[in-house]
């Protein structure tokens, strides 16, 4: 299996029965901080708070609060999900007005993006999991809390090569929230 040995759940899950979790494309390294930089950049001219390093990831589906019990069958469709990458280039930063959210996302989304995206989904359902409905529209979030919104606009595109697909956990601390991998799979 292409998943990876840090399998574990964080010391603080040892007597949770429940944790927050989601399915998220993670960026390399180089990637993470080119999105960093236009983050700092993006939060200075809207007046918001720009996202921190370790939270730049791409939401394929939230889950909210499951069982901790569930994360071996969540872990299982992760190995069963097709582990095909694709490069994604974000080139149109946008703002959500009314949530003060400042984003970046790709003008095209290549085909095996969307069809991991379905495929989780699909899985998700067989297990009684249901997404919320709206339509997928990928992206990173940049800032929030954004005082004066950015415009929708195009920009130099940042290109990423999407290669790392995790299951993570997000533990709601009053300083932000905590991810913790709980797995990953190689995409090729």
């Amino acid at each position: 299996m292409n998943i990876s040995d840090t399998q574990s759940v964080p010391a603080s899950l040892n007597t949770a029965t429940t944790i927050r979790a989601f399915y998220a494309l993670v960026p390399d390294d180089a990637t993470r901080m080119q999105f960093v930089a236009l983050a700092r950049d993006v939060a200075r001219r809207s007046r918001g708070r720009a996202m921190m390093g370790d939270h730049v990831h791409l939401t394929l589906a939230f889950l909210g609060d499951v069982a901790v019990s569930t994360l071996p069958s969540l872990r299982g469709i992760g190995d069963r999900l097709p582990h095909a990458g694709s490069i994604l280039d974000f080139d149109l930063l946008g703002a959500w007005r009314a949530s003060g959210v400042a984003w970046i996302a790709p003008s095209v989304v290549p085909q095996a993006l969307l069809d991991l995206h379905a495929g989780l989904r699909d899985a998700l359902a067989d297990t009684g999991i249901v997404l919320d409905a709206r339509p997928f529209r990928p992206h990173i979030t940049l800032a929030r809390r954004c005082v004066q919104p950015h415009p929708r606009a195009s920009c130099a595109p940042i290109r990423w090569p999407v290669n790392r697909l995790s299951l993570i956990g997000s533990e709601l601390r009053p300083e932000g929230p905590l991810y913790s991998e709980l797995a990953t799979w190689q995409l090729t």
